[in-house]
């Protein structure tokens, strides 16, 4: 069963890795305040529902990837991965089995043949005390990347049940939903769609979008907003936002078809600019 061999490879690895290292104490925030922590991670949907489940993590704390399926939530203010715990300064997950196998790689990567001295950002001593760990590490890591690419694929084809666009049990809820978030905003708010844990969002406009624009035209030409005062208009009527929909389900799953995997933004956002290239709206 591929989950089963999943938790054997990456807790194997953990193990692994934690004993094959020794370094400073990084914990000691006179020696390091988590530099490692400010990098981008990306994971499986299976471990980020383990760190659901485990209490470390909700959904929001997930974004789309375009390399496995989720990336870890970063903090902008802070410059840190979120399971960075300022009250133990230091990772949440480092002792749990868990922890994202890419953290264990730096600074001391799986062989140190040139026997040089393993510095991190902050401090030096690092060592390997047994690379015949780190070789079988090392061979697992590459187990963990096709499984979590695997799943990354599925996740890709499930997209049209995000959208509400199967028949999947819950697409009529879906797609109300979706309407009735489009419904709550002025079309100048709104510049496209948002891939998020299971369903669709909204992607909010930095600032005034006028991408709403071209389907107020398809869909209510005569629209006194459209006419005179389209920045002023408050909320997206229902033609339009039925209109936004479909749009999303008749071309979305064919674009990414067309564009592969490159196509997915490392948040999983899909702006209506992005589809001018190829679709006319």
């Amino acid at each position: 069963m591929v989950k089963d061999y999943f938790w054997f490879v990456i807790r194997n690895y953990n193990t692994l890795m934690n004993e094959a290292i020794v370094g400073p104490n990084c914990i000691d925030s006179n020696i390091c305040r988590g530099d490692c922590c400010s990098i981008k991670i990306d994971v499986p949907k299976i471990l980020a529902k383990e760190y659901i489940k485990s209490g470390y993590a909700v959904n929001e704390d997930f974004v789309r990837s375009n390399v496995f399926s989720f990336q870890l939530r970063f903090n902008e203010k802070t410059g840190k991965c979120f399971l960075f715990d300022k009250g133990i300064n230091g990772c949440k997950v480092h002792d749990s089995g868990i922890k994202p196998p890419q953290c264990w790689i730096y600074p001391t990567k799986f062989s140190n043949t040139k026997n040089k001295e393993i510095s991190c950002k902050r401090a030096k001593g690092w060592k390997i005390v047994d690379f015949e760990k780190t070789r079988k590490a090392k061979e697992l890591l590459q187990k963990y990347i096709f499984l979590c690419k695997l799943e990354a694929k599925k996740e890709l084809k499930n997209i049209n049940q995000r959208i509400g666009k199967t028949n999947f049990k819950d697409s009529q809820k879906i797609i109300e939903n979706l309407k009735k978030d489009l419904m709550d905003l002025p079309p100048s708010q709104v510049a496209g769609f948002k891939d998020s844990w299971n369903t669709f969002k909204i992607l909010s406009a930095e600032g005034i979008s006028l991408q709403v624009k071209n389907f107020c035209l398809n869909a209510n030409k005569n629209c006194h907003y459209l006419m005179n005062n389209f920045l002023g208009c408050k909320n997206i009527c229902e033609t339009v936002a039925n209109n936004l929909i479909c749009f999303l389900h008749e071309h979305l799953f064919n674009y990414l078809k067309k564009e592969g995997l490159d196509a997915l933004d490392i948040n999983g956002e899909y702006p209506f600019i992005r589809f001018k290239s190829t679709i006319k709206f």
